[in-house]
């Protein structure tokens, strides 16, 4: 008999890929990608960002690792390539060593690409500094971080008692010499003030007492500023009751993602103790010996920028005080004490200063050991990575592949076991960062891709081991992300609480959701899933590329808006949209759909022809945008990052081969096997 041909339509998937072009996709990522990063004094592989000569080529990011590291975990590709799987988990196990998964790796460089000290630019792996010496004005920002913050090293003060006057005078109006100066390692910054106070009976004149200089040290190999603060009496002055200060100034203006508290603790990071701020005005945070002073924007801990400092001397701390605006920290003063000064004689006080891009809270003695041994990095960037979803599914399914037998020869059991310990490590801290430690969980916390993708880790540890604690914690993801799909009437797609929505977060939602509902084959999961398919659109996008230019293209995309005036009632926002432009969304889209077939496949999810049609219309859209971004690059298969670009990445190429081999078909069918015991 001919075998009846279903009526429905039939999503194209893994057979698409044949195995040579297969191969040659993954060969691109060995043969242009992979290098030997230098790690805790090894040469250890991994991805570097792209093969063109670009500032941030040779940035080794822990997320494109990840996604290379779930692409080649499934079994078929192992048996080829597992010698490239076993390089890039070695380098997530040694990203995530200790309590921090860190962002990236980054060559020593300091760069200064500016050197007129009135208006500076100096680069290094980490960080960028900029800023005007002539008025004590040094401004830093971290390199590649997923939201910016530019601090202000500035708002210095000097208090000092001469005779019975007391005399408070601000630094950086009486500078009088400021410079840039390089060295074979990096770069010091300075500007000196010379301080004058009021002579003679009538005060008519001034009389110089001391100098004052501030020294910022910059360092290829240390992402640490180094500060140092230098009073020096003239002769024939003796000073007294000096408080020499290290400032922060302007810091409110992140009105998004604010400042609302400091911690304070000795200089290993314990006896901590939190000081909120007042709503206005000027308050003594801490009295007396410190050694970490610690602050975390309120934001996602992938995203938030963190500030911490180590005053060398913690016993010359007098005082930490803070001034708040509308509640947000605005300046922040460390008052250090120096009993007295004679003529001549000098004091120095050293400060150590760290920025993180990605923060993790509660991690403080983590930040306190980089502070005091910045070789503990061995060569990281201080950063939490913003997708730790995605290097927690990557180690997830090695584990499921590893328990179920999947792999010949098998992980030794030792590799296994740390695996775990890893993912179980960084798991724990990614829901302690959404509001750990019997808190509810904060939605404003969470960053809806990395959430969706821990959703799926956890689903795939579910099935790996049966725990219970895989599923608790499933439930509690699940009551963060659902929360985050918009009404029909505003789109109906998953964002960020305050965000725009963005195809790839949306696809990663509905990734989660389709793995899921397999084994939990919920009504409420269901209408979300068929809710965040409707809200998937076909058509026309503007994509403005900056400098007022713009590229239309058809793809499809997610729409929505936000409240206008910032809320309160004001009237919605225009409408925006986010498709395809970039091609790693096209590919996490194409395995979200595919996903969604196969829960609709196992009886989980009920589809009507219109939807399984809207389906495939969406797949075969993306495909076709996906095949005219694909070149050949030297016998490898090179997928551009967007219609616009003239080369690949590492945050592209394994994201679409995950989309056009739709894994989640082998996982999905492990559920009913048993696991080998660990």
């Amino acid at each position: 008999m001919r075998r009846r041909r279903s009526m429905e339509p039939e999503l194209p998937m893994a057979e698409l890929l044949r195995e040579p072009e297969r191969d040659r996709l993954i060969a691109f990522m060995e043969r242009r990608l992979l290098r030997a990063a230098p790690l805790d004094g090894l040469a250890v592989p991994a991805l570097r960002e792209t093969h063109l000569p670009f500032p941030t080529s040779e940035w080794c990011w822990t997320a494109d690792s990840a996604a290379a590291v779930e692409l080649l975990a499934q079994p078929e590709l192992r048996r080829k390539w597992g010698h490239l799987a076993d390089d890039l988990t070695e380098f997530l196990l040694a990203m995530g060593r200790g309590e921090l998964l860190l962002r990236r790796l980054a060559p020593p460089e300091c760069v200064v690409q500016q050197d007129d000290p009135r208006d500076f630019l100096i680069l290094t792996g980490t960080h960028s500094f900029q800023g005007d010496l002539s008025r004590g004005l040094v401004r830093q920002s971290v390199r590649g971080g997923p939201a910016q913050r530019e601090l202000r090293h500035t708002g210095h003060l000097v208090e000092f008692r001469l005779g019975r006057q007391r005399h408070c005078l601000d630094v950086e109006d009486s500078i009088v010499e400021h410079g840039l100066l390089t060295r074979p390692d990096g770069a010091v910054l300075f500007h000196e003030s010379l301080l004058k106070v009021p002579a003679g009976l009538l005060r008519r004149s001034e009389s110089v007492v001391g100098r004052l200089r501030y020294e910022y040290s910059i360092s290829a190999t240390d992402p640490r500023l180094m500060l140092a603060v230098t009073l020096r009496a003239e002769p024939g002055v003796s000073l007294s009751d000096i408080r020499l200060t290290t400032a922060l100034d302007e810091l409110s203006g992140e009105a998004r993602r604010p400042i609302r508290q400091v911690v304070l603790g000795d200089a290993a990071g314990a006896a901590l103790r939190t000081a909120p701020l007042p709503e206005d005005g000027l308050v003594t945070l801490a009295e007396g010996a410190v050694g970490l002073i610690s602050m975390v924007e309120e934001a996602p801990p992938g995203t938030a920028n963190g500030i911490h400092l180590h005053p060398l001397a913690p016993d010359a701390v007098f005082s930490v005080k803070a001034q708040a605006r509308s509640g947000r920290l605005h300046w922040l003063l460390t008052r250090h004490a120096v009993p007295r000064l004679e003529g001549g004689q000098a004091f120095t006080l050293r400060e150590a200063r760290l920025i993180t891009a990605g923060t993790q809270p509660g991690a403080t003695a983590a930040y306190a050991a980089m502070l005091h041994d910045p070789g503990l990095l061995g060569g990281r960037d201080p950063g939490l990575t913003a997708d730790v979803g995605t290097a927690l599914n990557a180690m997830a399914t090695q584990i499921l592949h590893a328990r179920h037998g999947s792999y010949e020869p098998p992980l030794p059991p030792g590799r296994l076991a740390a695996m775990q310990a890893w993912y179980d490590r960084h798991l724990t801290a990614f829901f302690a960062g959404l509001g750990g430690h019997g808190a509810a969980p904060d939605p404003a916390r969470g960053y809806l891709r990395a959430l969706a993708f821990a959703l799926v880790s956890l689903d795939t540890m579910q099935r790996a081991t049966g725990d219970g604690r895989y599923t608790a914690l499933i439930e509690r993801g699940l009551a963060l992300m659902l929360p985050l799909q918009r009404p029909d009437e505003d789109g109906g797609a998953f964002a960020d609480l305050g965000q725009m929505p963005y195809l790839d977060c949306h696809a990663a939602a509905m990734l989660a959701l389709a793995r899921l509902l397999p084994q939990r084959p919920d009504p409420v999961l269901q209408t979300a899933l068929r809710r965040a398919i409707a809200a998937l659109r076909l058509g026309s996008v503007d994509v403005a590329l900056g400098e007022g230019r713009r590229h239309n293209l058809d793809t499809p995309f997610v729409r929505g808006r936000l409240p206008g005036g910032g809320g309160g009632g004001a009237a919605p926002g225009p409408w925006e949209d986010d498709g395809g432009f970039w091609s790693f969304k096209l590919g996490l889209l194409m395995r979200a759909l595919s996903a969604a077939r196969l829960a609709r496949e196992a009886g989980a999810l009920p589809l009507e022809t219109a939807e399984l049609q809207r389906l495939q219309t969406l797949y075969e859209a993306s495909f076709r945008a996906l095949r005219g971004r694909v070149r050949d690059h030297q016998g490898c298969l090179e997928v551009l990052t967007s219609p616009l670009a003239g080369e690949g990445n590492a945050a592209t190429q394994p994201v679409v081969m995950l989309g056009l081999l739709a894994p989640d078909a082998a996982i999905l069918g492990i559920g009913t096997r048993r696991p080998v015991p660990a």
